[in-house]
């Protein structure tokens, strides 16, 4: 369509000499520098015109050469790209404008309201070169009027006072609502972006989360050093699902995937609607702590209760696939150091001996087994229900009582405090 073709062809004389390298600002000024000269060049011109046909013993000579250079200059910058040549020698044109138009000429009516040609060059200097430098030039507006107005005194003529006015009007309004419209759209492109970086950074924050506990997330974002600390006691434990190798060897890898997925994801829900941190998954073994940052202040009793909820849902055939799968799981409490390791891929861990003990205890239990050490025993015994302790041989720490974690201890309410119930209710 000849519109588009048109505002097509207007969009390329107004960029001219822009290169994708440019950073914003810098092809904002020089498109805003075009323009001026596009608009600046045609309305002088114009007036020449209008002034020789008024009077034919008019001479403009002189001042067309002013538009004629500006045109020039615009033509021959995305030749030399030397932005700040260009933008000097247009400006200091158009501020030169009147005065060379009156010199050598007499007082003509054609000349009323010439100096007014010269506030377009502060002006464009305001667009493209900022705030303080362009003061110079709003000076150098005001010295050279005075002086134009020395040298040629102009006989009054209303018509090309009007004439005037129109003209330069018609070259800044069209650059300054350019200037606008195009500062609007710098600010829709900003505000996009900073869109996007908050997505981007809210979901690395997510991703780092999902890594990091919360409190050791915002440690790592505003310090880059070692970060380890000491925690007196602490709830470790393994969970490890009985023979899951022998029993993924007939299953397709998608299959395999999709159920471990299937069952850590609810664990992660367990873990997570009880306060604790999932620490990492080693194949098909879970490890769990509590105690560390913001957990809750029994995780004792938060880990036992994890660990037969865990158990509870290997017995889901919705979850399992109707495959018969059994846990081991070993919790053991006491002193652990926790901290991130790795640069570029880093992952929190906790080190200690109350570490493997708890792994240990996974590993040489029973199916369907809940292994526990006596700092636990101690801690639960009078909430949830213990079987005998027994002497086990563990590789590192010889033989050790342990304690198989069966249910919570169910209190019966007397009597008298079921008929107070109703009282206090």
């Amino acid at each position: 369509m000849p519109v588009v073709r048109s505002l097509a062809l207007l969009s390329r004389l107004i960029h001219a000499g822009t290169h994708p390298e440019d950073d914003e600002d810098l092809r904002l000024r020089l498109s805003l520098l075009n323009l001026a000269s596009l608009l600046f060049g045609p309305a002088s011109l114009l007036w020449l015109l209008v002034a020789h046909q008024f009077d034919p013993g008019f001479s403009a000579i002189r001042g067309s050469l002013v538009p004629i250079l500006i045109l020039l200059n615009y033509a021959l910058f995305p030749v030399h790209r030397r932005f700040a040549l260009y933008r000097g020698s247009q400006l200091g044109l158009m501020l030169l404008f009147p005065l060379l138009s009156l010199l050598g000429l007499p007082p003509t009516p054609a000349t009323s309201g010439l100096a007014l040609w010269a506030v377009i060059a502060p002006a464009c200097a305001l667009l493209t070169v900022g705030n303080p430098a362009s003061n110079l030039w709003f000076v150098g507006f005001l010295g050279l009027t005075a002086l134009s107005a020395h040298l040629g005194p102009q006989a009054g003529s209303p018509m090309f006072t009007a004439l005037h006015v129109a003209l330069v009007s018609g070259v800044l309004y069209p650059l300054l609502r350019f200037a606008l419209r195009q500062r609007g759209k710098t600010r829709a492109r900003l505000a996009a972006a900073h869109r996007q970086l908050r997505r981007e950074q809210e979901r690395s924050e997510r991703l780092l989360l999902n890594i990091l506990p919360a409190p050791i997330a915002a440690r790592l974002k505003e310090q880059s050093g070692t970060i380890a600390d000491g925690h007196p006691e602490v709830v470790v434990m393994f969970a490890d699902i009985v023979n899951y190798t022998r029993i993924a060897s007939d299953m397709p890898p998608k299959k395999v995937f999709e159920l471990l997925n299937r069952i850590f994801c609810r664990f992660d829900e367990l873990t997570e609607e009880r306060g604790l941190e999932r620490i990492k998954t080693i194949g098909d073994g879970y490890m769990v702590a509590g105690g560390l940052n913001a957990h809750p202040h029994e995780p004792h009793a938060a880990a036992a209760s994890l660990a037969i909820a865990m158990q509870s849902t290997l017995r889901d055939p919705a979850i399992t696939d109707g495959l018969e799968l059994e846990l081991r799981i070993g919790i053991a409490s006491g002193p652990v150091v926790a901290g991130v390791v790795g640069r570029g891929k880093f992952i929190y861990d906790l080190w200690g001996d109350t570490v493997n003990l708890a792994y240990r205890l996974c590993t040489e239990g029973e199916p369907s087994a809940i292994q526990c050490d006596g700092h636990m025993f101690e801690r639960l015994r009078n909430t949830f229900v213990f079987a005998k302790p027994l002497l086990l041989f563990l590789k590192g720490k010889g033989y050790v009582p342990v304690y198989r974690l069966r249910s919570p201890r169910i209190f019966a309410v007397s009597p008298a405090a079921r008929r107070r119930a109703p009282e206090a209710a």
